[in-house]
């Protein structure tokens, strides 16, 4: 990509509308739009994070920096938070819950 990071579409539009954009995942974004996480409490965990979105005349949204790297930031900043360990140029053999 270019560096900006098109973290979603459009949120003012209806959950239907949206999926007609992804017709390879139109099923599993259906399943996680509908019981976990819709588009517009996306959009309001970012604004929560400190990300401005904007959106452009095509529906992309995008930070209003222009950099992915705020997007980084504040997920990073949010795992770190709730406690999750990020490891890099690791290999993954297993993941684990703890009991809350």
């Amino acid at each position: 990509g270019g560096g900006r990071c098109n973290v979603m579409h459009d949120t003012s539009k209806p959950i239907e509308r949206l999926l007609q954009g992804y017709p390879r995942g139109n099923k599993e974004l259906s399943g996680m739009y509908h019981k976990r996480f819709t588009p517009s409490q996306a959009r309001q965990w970012f604004q929560d994070h400190g990300v401005t979105l904007k959106t452009e005349a095509d529906g992309r949204m995008f930070p209003t920096s222009d950099s992915s790297q705020t997007i980084i930031d504040a997920l990073l900043d949010a795992a770190g938070r709730a406690g999750v360990q990020v490891c890099t140029q690791q290999k993954v053999v297993g993941v684990q819950t703890s009991a809350a």
